[in-house]
């Protein structure tokens, strides 16, 4: 959801706006020490989406949450509209907060804009952590992000909401507003339909190529909601070869906030098995 006011000073959680490309980049910021952890929304979120898991993975390193491009408080520009583009974006962002190699986890469109930041600067990319990911050449519901980011009206902001998750949640209404009143701002509607016209329309039946995984050096896990009804739960030969892939039953397109613990708790152990692996050589 969007962030419309920054964190308190006094608070452990800090906001922060950094300069890239000549425009903004918000972003939220919790801990120190480590192998930071990059931390990447998807298509209409923002970095409040991660709100239930920042303190936790924060416990033995930075975590740092970002609005992409025509999101949240960053910049409205999205260029061309294509995700790979937000690469090279990415590179700048971590050059600007001097953050030399990072952990990226990326959700749905943020994990697709994660693969591509990892394929254009491998030697930033600690490990990859894909979040019921776009990007790997598999079907989705593509009227159902057309519809996203205009809806008519609060209820068919709620009922946008309501496909999200895997059953009812108290969060629904306020993922409908938001929804709604993104909608409404035509600046922002018009940075997603781009979005999704470049980067998303032609795909949207599974006829993407695979992904050529062997351009990947640094270790990948693959998370997702058995119950994701916006990129179902992808083919054994769409993922990494030997890569961990868990699926949580509870869950819908929203596993960090649906099944937020056990989510986190299987990004740490990764994260963590990640930094410690050197050491055990």
């Amino acid at each position: 959801m969007p962030v419309s006011k920054p964190v308190s000073e006094g608070s452990r959680l800090r906001a922060g706006v950094a300069t890239v490309a000549g425009g903004p980049a918000a972003y939220l910021s919790v801990g120190s020490g480590g192998v930071p952890v990059l931390l990447l929304h998807g298509f209409g979120g923002d970095r409040l989406t991660w709100q239930f898991n920042l303190s936790a993975l924060s416990s033995r390193r930075r975590a740092v949450a970002v609005d992409l491009p025509g999101h949240g408080g960053s910049t409205p520009d999205v260029g061309s509209g294509r995700v790979s583009d937000f690469a090279p974006w990415l590179v700048e962002f971590l050059d600007a907060l001097e953050l030399a190699r990072v952990h990226v986890i990326g959700h749905s469109m943020g994990g697709y804009v994660g693969r591509e930041l990892a394929l254009l600067a491998p030697d930033r990319v600690a490990s990859l952590t894909l979040l019921a990911s776009a990007g790997l050449g598999t079907p989705f519901d593509l009227g159902f992000l057309r519809r996203a980011i205009a809806p008519a009206d609060v209820e068919e902001g709620r009922a946008c909401a309501a496909r999200l998750f895997a059953g009812p949640s108290p969060l629904i209404p306020r993922f409908g507003e938001v929804l709604y009143a993104q909608g409404a701002d035509p600046v922002r509607r018009a940075g997603l339909e781009r979005i999704i016209d470049v980067s998303f329309a032609a795909h949207a039946d599974g006829g993407g190529p695979p992904v050529d995984w062997s351009a990947y050096p640094m270790p990948i896990q693959v998370l997702w909601g058995r119950a994701d009804g916006i990129i179902p739960l992808p083919p054994a030969d769409r993922l990494p070869p030997g890569a961990p892939f868990r699926v949580f039953d509870t869950a819908g397109h929203l596993p960090h906030i649906e099944a937020a613990s056990p989510v986190t708790a299987a990004i740490r152990a990764f994260l963590d098995g990640c930094d410690d692996a050197p050491s055990q050589s």
